[in-house]
C-alpha cells in the first residue's frame, strides 16, 4: 500500500484527464486526444490500485485498461453530436 504515491499518480492523471477533455479536446486530432484520455484512465486506474493492499496480477492488468478504453468511450459519448455536452 502506497497512500502517497496513489494520491500523487491519481491527482496528475485526473488533472490531465480534464486537460485533455476541456481545453485540448477540441484544438488536438482525435487520435491524440484519445491517446492523452487513455493515459489519464489507466493512470486513474494504476493510482487507484496503489492504495490497495494484496493486489492480484490480473487486477494490475485489467483495470487500467478498463479505465483507459472506459474514459475514452464516456467522454466520446458525452460530448458527441446528441451528447449532454456537445461544443
Amino acid at each position: 500500500m502506497h497512500e502517497g504515491l496513489g494520491w500523487a499518480v491519481v491527482t496528475v492523471s485526473t488533472l490531465l484527464l480534464l486537460a485533455a477533455v476541456f481545453p485540448l479536446r477540441t484544438r488536438l486530432p482525435d487520435r491524440v486526444g484519445d491517446g492523452l484520455l487513455g493515459l489519464a484512465g489507466a493512470g486513474i486506474g494504476v493510482g487507484g490500485l496503489l492504495f490497495l493492499d494484496d493486489v492480484g496480477v490480473a487486477s494490475w492488468i485489467f483495470a487500467p485498461v478498463f479505465l483507459a478504453v472506459g474514459a475514452i468511450v464516456h467522454v466520446r459519448a458525452l460530448f458527441a453530436g446528441a451528447g449532454p455536452f456537445r461544443t
